[in-house]
């Protein structure tokens, strides 16, 4: 159990950069214990008057240069820490309170986010054009839930059963990465807005085949080397421009309603569709909620044969 003095004393020590030797803790599967750690409020610089309004200067509470290592920071209150040009290696944060955190340049390398609410926070933060790199993190189960992003770096993640709605992840590149459970509003780019400075996101060895994909967009992406899902709810197509050009084709000999409304919906974002692009993936559920299931019949039959 850490009790407030205990409380101060390891943030005075993190944040000074200070081995936490001599402090009455244990340790965890090699690691550090310091769960249940809360981060303190951020202080207030000086208070003043400006119009008859009360104002108070705070604290900007970024931390520059951390660099913690074997640490166990599990079921800790962190919502709002702020981290930059810093270093986390091989420590646990699994279910802690991480809402509203901002990181800029720091290196995450054999990190667990597992059960984490990262909610609305800004995970992909840059600084003079360089990115977070997120390293052998664990992020299952995790809270991802309208995080931020401008460019970040995903390599040998994993995604399984985490919350991921309401995401843009812009000009972040991942590689060896596996999502598993659903994705719901998720956009996936080659380079984001104004994210040509960054490297392109070649999506390498990125595997969704136990993922439920919802209303997730690829936008520029070649997806050659994308493992998709392929069951009852998807399915995956092959030189995916040139096979929807096809089936449009198709649906408009047969101008009817439901040909138009399956012609919308193939037309979303086709003007991100590289002429290229090896393949593609439709969720046929989703599918179904707009045209029903006499339209993704006619869907299925309009597609040429491989």
């Amino acid at each position: 159990m850490i009790d407030e003095s205990l409380n101060l004393e390891i943030w005075d020590r993190l944040l000074a950069h200070k081995p936490l030797d001599g402090l009455a803790l244990e340790t965890k599967d090699g690691r550090i214990d310091i769960r249940g750690l809360e981060l303190p409020e951020p202080s207030v610089l000086r208070q003043f008057q400006f119009h008859g309004v009360a104002i108070a200067e705070v604290d900007s509470g970024i931390f520059h240069g951390v660099k913690w290592r074997n640490l166990d920071f599990s079921e800790s209150k962190l919502a709002g820490l702020r981290l930059m040009l810093g270093l986390v290696e091989n420590c646990r944060l699994d279910s802690c309170d991480l809402q509203g955190v901002r990181f800029w340049v720091t290196s995450f390398r054999d990190v667990s986010f597992k059960g984490a609410n990262l909610r609305s926070s800004v995970l992909g933060g840059t600084h003079e054009g360089v990115r977070n790199t997120f390293f052998e993190v664990d992020f299952s189960k995790a809270n991802l839930s309208g995080t931020t992003y401008e460019a970040a770096a995903f390599e040998r993640c994993t995604f399984s059963n985490a919350k991921l709605t309401k995401i843009d992840f812009q000009s972040s590149t991942f590689k060896d990465c596996r999502f598993e459970g659903e994705l719901n509003d998720v956009l996936f780019y080659r380079h984001g807005f104004k994210g040509k400075k960054y490297p392109p996101n070649e999506m390498v060895n990125v595997d969704f085949t136990g993922a439920k994909l919802r209303g997730v967009g690829f936008r520029n992406l070649v997806l050659d080397r994308v493992h998709f899902p392929n069951d009852d709810e998807h399915i995956v197509i092959r030189d995916f421009p040139r096979s929807m050009d096809q089936v449009i084709e198709v649906l408009n000999q047969l101008n009817d309603a439901t040909a138009k409304k399956l012609i919308a919906l193939i037309q979303i974002d086709r003007e991100w569709r590289p002429p290229n692009q090896a393949q593609g993936v439709i969720n046929l559920s989703e599918m179904a909620e707009v045209v029903g299931a006499e339209g993704v019949k006619r869907f299925l039959a309009a597609i040429p044969a491989k």
